[in-house]
């Protein structure tokens, strides 16, 4: 399957700032079950963009603006051709027995960040009475059977920094608060996983907004890294456009930064997706554009928000009208 995806965002502010630094991991990566064919990143106000990969293979671009404004843009525009999954579930066989973990995957065994080791993850993870060495399909289904059925999928109640322990309490979250439950549960059974986050193709015959997406995947013996989706209970499929991996979402927010000023800020994202048919291989591209925003070189006056007359001001202008 190819697919297109666009992933706009915005920053507004309710006043002029003087110095901003962003970091974005937009661009989806080449993995076995995709290809990135091209990739194009706009930003305004104009900057020079720098790239690296860091150290989960995530390309990772950033930039800073100098001069004083009052909105950033940025759109991030790929280019995916996805495949299916090379091995189901059923096949996977058992997890690694206790201390046959390869020493790279311990990082994915560790409790950090949003995945809390609380006595409740404990008690959640006790309550799905599955066996430890029982096979990696009984105990990855019964995790997702398990969150469908207890939790469910709500938005605005949880934040970008909740925790496991947060949704266990609240009991809704979104996505994100549905990987990050599972890593708990899945580092438990003593099975090393990781966050991904990307998209989920979601509409194949028209332009409507699409979504961010968030969800996990664990290491098989047998097979290397799976994927699955714990907020829809399913392994994944070709509508998912992979975009990073880390240890939780810390690891790979869309985009972090920090800004010298004192005016509030205001986030806009929109992500669409599109089917694109045809057979030709376009030739592999990156590009970055710039986005034709102003700066200034100091802060320009703001216009003072119109007076609201009084009622006694109103009442003589209706006088005088009579």
């Amino acid at each position: 399957m190819r697919l297109e995806v666009e992933h706009a965002f915005a920053f507004e502010y309710d006043g002029y700032i003087s110095e901003s630094f962003l970091e974005l991991r937009v661009q989806p990566k080449t993995t076995p079950t995709q290809t990135v064919l091209s990739f194009t990143l706009a930003v305004g106000p104009r900057a020079r963009v720098y790239r690296y990969v860091d150290w989960n293979d995530n390309v990772t671009h950033h930039f800073t603006i100098t001069k004083f404004h009052d909105r950033i843009e940025v759109t991030a525009t790929s280019l995916v051709e996805t495949r299916p999954a090379p091995v189901a579930l059923a096949d996977l066989g058992p997890p690694a027995g206790a201390g046959e973990v390869p020493y790279p995957l311990l990082d994915y065994l560790a409790f950090d960040g949003p995945v809390r080791l609380t006595p409740a993850l404990r008690a959640a993870h006790g309550a799905l009475a599955v066996p430890r060495g029982a096979p990696l399909d009984e105990q990855v289904l019964a995790m997702g059977r398990a969150l469908r059925g207890r939790f469910e999928y709500q938005k605005d109640v949880t934040r970008y920094d909740s925790t496991t322990e947060d949704f266990l309490k609240l009991g809704q979250g979104v996505c994100q608060d549905f990987a990050h439950l599972m890593l708990g549960w899945l580092r438990l059974s003593g099975i090393p996983c990781r966050y991904v986050s990307g998209y989920l193709h979601v509409d194949y015959r028209k332009r409507e907004p699409s979504q961010s997406h968030a969800w996990v995947e664990f290491h098989a013996p047998s097979a290397g890294w799976v994927a699955f989706d714990p907020t829809h209970g399913r392994p994944v499929d070709e509508r998912y456009v992979v975009v990073g991996h880390g240890r939780h979402y810390d690891d790979v927010p869309p985009n972090k930064g920090i800004y010298r000023g004192t005016a509030r800020e205001t986030l806009a994202a929109e992500v669409y997706t599109r089917l694109v048919t045809g057979t030709a291989i376009p030739r592999l591209s990156e590009d970055v554009r710039a986005i034709d925003l102003k700066v200034f070189a100091a802060a320009p006056a703001r216009r003072p928000a119109p007076a609201v007359p009084s009622a006694a001001e109103e009442q003589a202008q209706q006088q005088q009208q009579q």
